[in-house]
């Protein structure tokens, strides 16, 4: 009985494991561009890229492709105009998005803004680290301030 609960709880945790890494892009747009000397992918209008509960829409999302001819990946999303990335009841907006899918890392930047609820913060530059959760806002060159705004209960 215990070997197999060992083995029940390695399956999930592998077979977990290697869905999340596996998970598929599904881009959506008014038209779809191909740029294969660039290995790039553009959708423009009213475009969506979607991961998981990972969500980017903007004017336009260029993918960038592996350049191997076989089994070719999405492995940055570049998201600009009008950039609106939600993911686990965050929603961050900006006018440009970069996203690195080899480190699961996102830039966001121009005027940009987070929020989760009531709660909203807002500067001119984010960084998000999806894998270890960690963000930083970053102000303009202009007034390096940024500003953050939070709603509690008294």
């Amino acid at each position: 009985m215990n070997k197999l609960f060992i083995f029940l709880f390695y399956f999930f945790l592998l077979n977990n494991s290697y869905s999340q890494e596996t998970q598929s892009i599904e881009i959506i747009a008014d038209e779809m561009e191909w740029n294969k000397q660039k290995n790039e992918a553009i959708a423009l209008g009213n475009a969506k890229a979607t991961k998981g509960n990972t969500v980017i829409i903007a004017n336009k999302i260029i993918a960038t492709l592996t350049d191997t001819s076989k089994d070719q990946q999405i492995i940055k999303l570049i998201a600009i105009g009008k950039v609106k990335f939600s993911r686990m009841g965050e929603v961050a907006t900006g006018k440009k998005a970069v996203y690195d899918l080899e480190k699961d890392i996102i830039v966001i930047k121009g005027n940009v803004s987070l929020k989760k609820g009531e709660n909203i913060m807002a500067g001119e530059s984010l960084i998000i680290d999806l894998n270890t959760g960690l963000s930083k806002l970053s102000g303009s060159n202009v007034n390096n301030k940024v500003k953050m705004k939070y709603n509690t209960k008294n």
